[in-house]
């Protein structure tokens, strides 16, 4: 077949696809090579199937609280064929959309691995190998899980999310290693369906690499489920065998801690998919499970080569490989597009509660000189949160006294994933905290929270 295109994309996940479609709307041709489905990791193996999930997990966490709300609930059981068919049916659905959303654009999908093989050159990797010719190409192949050193994964007893999510059925006793999003993640989905829960994280605190405060609450609200929380964790050592896993560890205070389970959940972080890209036919070097060097708007060294997504490196997000790839595509057609700024990509951790973070913590930002003001809310002072049954949360946002600039905003509680877009287009423009301080919160909502952070940020807080 062969042929001639304006752009050809490697992978179909959340860069490459939304990619594909802003190349399309600004006049390209466009080829996407991916051997599977649209969608990609976010769509198949993480975001949206561990998403519905969690949307099950809160529904039955309502119903075992139900009692304090006067309510009483009789026993109910968990249907894992229909559980696994309404996982099904939504990925589906959006599997669905986005294939005639290329259709609608005239975008060609062909179900094929691709790689580079020389400027302007892509071929697929099959035996009825077929050669390419384009003006641009943008990898964005996304990453695959890490596994622990000397401990491969084996889809039975030593698995990774996307083992867990074939998973229809769940109980027993599991080690989760990795207290990061993941972690926490599959540690709220698995207790609530019943599994008896070991989760062991490496640092002192759970979700090391945000707010010290937000993995500390978190702690407190995962125990409470039942899930078993080891942190600082020492010399874990993990033995598969035919019946079950044997793991030990050393414990903070020096103790050494053993464990008997099912099966260990692997969830220390994702590595980006590098290999196999043919990246040495165009100058490009790379280390495998390792991000390519890319510029502000995606380009790399070799001409005509853009990166979005996992190997661009920074935050391993769908949203903010989205975005990155429109920022590439748009480049390549000529336009001025804003570059992507790490420091406003919204993280979320969704658990029960929620846990939202954006920008810096403030450690980070008195290392960038800046003069620090912080402003916070419990949400124990909040009507709706308390009406929810929520009451350790929090918000929290710090911005530079002298400009009024936002430079970070961290919370938990409910629903706060839907609210973080609220700080996240203030801190994109240049009224910062005034912005947030002047703007009108409904009544009653757990939103009105940010308000009052932001009020007390100011002096000006009202319930404080």
């Amino acid at each position: 077949m062969g042929g001639e295109f304006d752009l050809v994309i490697l992978g179909a996940g959340s860069a490459g696809y939304v990619g594909a479609i802003r190349a399309a709307q600004l006049g390209m041709k466009v080829l996407v090579l991916d051997p599977e489905p649209p969608g990609g990791t976010c769509l198949h193996n993480g975001c949206i199937p561990t998403k519905a999930l969690l949307e099950v997990s809160g529904f039955l966490r309502s119903l075992n609280e139900a009692e304090r709300f006067g309510v009483s609930v009789p026993s109910f059981t968990i249907d894992g064929e229909k559980l696994f068919s309404f996982r099904g049916g939504i990925h589906d659905r959006l599997t669905r959309g986005i294939e005639s959303l290329f259709k609608k654009h005239g975008i060609l999908h062909l179900r094929s691995r691709g790689a580079l093989c020389g400027p302007g050159l892509v071929r697929t990797l099959e035996e009825n190998s077929q050669e390419f010719r384009t003006r641009f190409v943008l990898l964005a192949t996304g990453s695959r899980p890490r596994s622990l050193p000397g401990v491969p994964f084996d889809g039975h007893r030593i698995v990774s999310s996307t083992d867990l999510l074939a998973i229809k059925e769940f109980g027993g006793r599991l080690a989760i290693v990795g207290g990061g999003a993941i972690g926490c993640e599959f540690a709220d989905i698995l207790s609530s369906f019943g599994s008896n829960v070991l989760l062991l994280e490496r640092e002192s605190r759970l979700l090391p690499s945000e707010d010290r405060e937000l993995g500390m609450v978190l702690e407190k609200e995962i125990s409470g489920m039942g899930v078993e929380v080891r942190t600082g964790i020492l010399a874990l050592s993990i033995s598969p065998d035919p019946s079950g896993v044997s793991i030990s560890f050393g414990n903070p205070g020096g103790k050494k801690e053993e464990a008997r389970v099912e099966r260990v959940l692997v969830a220390i972080g994702r590595a980006p998919v590098s290999e196999g890209l043919g990246l040495e036919s165009v100058g490009l070097s790379h280390r495998k499970g390792e991000n390519l060097t890319v510029g502000p708007r995606g380009e790399t060294e070799a001409p005509g080569v853009y990166v979005a997504g996992d190997l661009a490196g920074s935050y391993q997000l769908a949203h903010k490989a989205s975005h990155e790839a429109v920022v590439a595509v748009e480049t390549m057609a000529g336009l001025d597009p804003r570059p992507l700024d790490p420091h406003l990509v919204p993280r979320v951790v969704y658990t029960h509660p929620e846990v939202v973070s954006i920008g810096w913590v403030k450690e980070e930002a008195e290392q960038q000189g800046f003069s620090i003001s912080e402003g916070r809310f419990p949400l124990m002072a909040n009507g709706r949160s308390l009406i929810e049954g929520n009451r350790r949360g929090f918000f929290k946002v710090i911005s530079d006294r002298a400009s009024g600039r936002i430079l970070g905003f961290h919370g938990i509680g409910p629903h706060v994933s839907e609210m973080i877009a609220t700080v996240a287009a203030a801190m994109a423009g240049k009224e910062g905290v005034k912005a947030v301080s002047e703007a009108i919160f409904p009544h009653p909502s757990v939103s009105e929270a940010i308000h009052e952070a932001f009020l007390d940020l100011t002096g000006h807080a009202i319930h404080r």
